[in-house]
């Protein structure tokens, strides 16, 4: 079976494109959250440099971390696929061979093509932020690093070679005339390894790694500012804590099997920064833990939880759903496979 399947999108439901609220403005929502993340499945963060084998990505206090950017992008990619978000990544040209490229950039809808400028930002735009050569805004969301707090080594492994995206297998990419959906990884009940490095004459297939084992734990903070209580809040929340039987997948080596993890809350701390403005005494903060938090996530995730129509919605939970399914081999089909089944679905995979 093949390791990663598409979310489907309604492409009827386009981004609601708003202008950004002003940072020097307190609307909205403000203050800090925490948490933790746990390691289902042995976990790689890459450090760029070094030999081999690659080593965890670390601190300056030697402590192994998952960086602040990767968490944003994890959930700035849920926010834009849950919400009907602009696809702000995708520029739709892909490798195919040397100095050629299969050209998919008008296959996605123009309403969902990246926001214009700040007076028009869709959902996660307006809560993570945008950049252009001509416009900009920070976003109102920021993550610290995520520090690991309980490291479990693993041994070092060789991965499976982890081939790049085979867009000119075109009905896997292409629903009709627009493209599928956004890529996203089972999670697998087991990791896949090779026993030595792969090489071709010019390059190297496949990478010798040490991971962190299952089990390690890290903890982070966020901080988040004007946060629109009707749509960006719980739609963010949604994005951190999913709900019931769903995982997120994060770091490399994902189609091999690395990367699950379980992101849970521990505390919420909202306050009101315009309260200092208004009174010489300090506004006490609202801070959700424990039973209180596990109320308030539950009430805001509602809406997704009860949300059984949205074919986004079920294809991911079906993705990624905790635990995974047992007795599948998940691998990329090999060349021949697509040279025998030239117009053959994602689903065909399963009969391998």
């Amino acid at each position: 079976m093949n390791p990663y399947d598409f979310v489907r999108i309604d492409w009827n439901k386009t981004p609601e494109r708003r202008p950004a609220s002003p940072h020097d403005h307190f609307t909205g929502l403000s203050g800090r959250m925490t948490g933790t993340i746990r390691a289902l499945t042995p976990i790689f963060i890459p450090l760029k440099r070094g030999g081999s084998p690659k080593q965890f990505l670390r601190n300056s206090q030697g402590k192994a971390v998952i960086p602040g950017s990767s968490l944003k992008g994890l959930f700035r990619s849920l926010v834009e696929t849950i919400g009907h978000g602009c696809w702000w990544l995708y520029d739709g040209k892909y490798k195919k061979d040397e100095g050629t490229y299969d050209h998919y950039e008008n296959n996605l809808p123009e309403a969902f093509k990246r926001c214009p400028n700040h007076q028009q930002l869709c959902v996660a735009c307006r809560t993570f932020g945008m950049m252009s050569s001509h416009d900009h805004f920070a976003g109102k969301v920021g993550f610290n690093d995520a520090v690991c707090t309980d490291e479990k080594r693993h041994e070092d492994i060789y991965t499976p070679v982890l081939a790049n995206p085979k867009p000119r297998h075109r009905v896997w990419y292409l629903n009709g005339n627009k493209v599928a959906g956004r890529k996203f990884y089972f999670h697998q009940p087991i990791i896949r390894t090779e026993r030595e490095l792969k090489r071709t004459s010019h390059k190297m297939l496949n990478e010798h790694i040490i991971p962190l084992d299952t089990g390690t734990q890290f903890e982070f903070t966020a901080h988040f500012e004007n946060l629109n209580e009707a749509d960006e809040w719980p739609l963010l929340l949604y994005a951190i804590t999913l709900e019931k039987g769903m995982r997120h997948k994060i770091g490399y080596a994902k189609p091999a099997g690395l990367g699950s993890v379980q992101i849970e809350l521990k505390e919420i701390v909202l306050r009101d920064p315009a309260a200092r403005y208004r009174s010489l005494a300090s506004s006490p903060a609202r801070s959700y833990t424990s039973e209180s938090l596990s109320s308030y996530l539950s009430e805001r995730a509602q809406k997704f939880v009860a949300d059984h129509a949205s074919p986004t919605l079920q294809d991911l939970r079906r993705i990624w759903q905790w635990p995974p399914m047992h007795g599948v081999d998940y691998h990329y089909p090999y060349r021949e496979w697509f040279d025998e089944f030239p117009q053959a679905s994602i689903a065909e995979t399963m009969k391998k």
